[in-house]
């Protein structure tokens, strides 16, 4: 996996996280990965900036620094003030398990 820039022009409801991504050691600390609408409405002035908690869902509030942050995957883009319904869900999940 590689980190890229990617740009957003629109609304859209994204998993993210706080520093790089992409290693196998990804998730080791709880509470690591967040929901949050990004939006580019909201960016700062300098463009150095975002803020959260202005949408229903966001798990992250205040003024975060962008380049600080990786978008891990993006479940929703969106228009208006309402996010959509969130689809997830699979048949299966394969996790890795302890055997006794």
């Amino acid at each position: 996996m590689e980190l890229v820039p990617k740009e957003i022009t629109h609304k859209c409801v994204a998993i993210v996280k706080f520093g790089p991504a992409g290693f196998d050691t990804d998730g080791m600390r709880p509470a690591e990965y967040f929901q949050v609408t990004i939006d580019p409405s909201l960016v700062s002035k300098s463009g150095e900036y975002i803020r959260f908690g202005q949408h229903t869902g966001d798990e992250i509030q205040g003024w975060q620094r962008i380049k600080a942050m990786t978008v891990i995957e993006v479940l929703a883009d969106y228009e208006g003030e309402v996010p959509p319904d969130i689809v997830t869900g699979h048949d299966t999940v394969t996790m890795t398990h302890l055997e006794a």
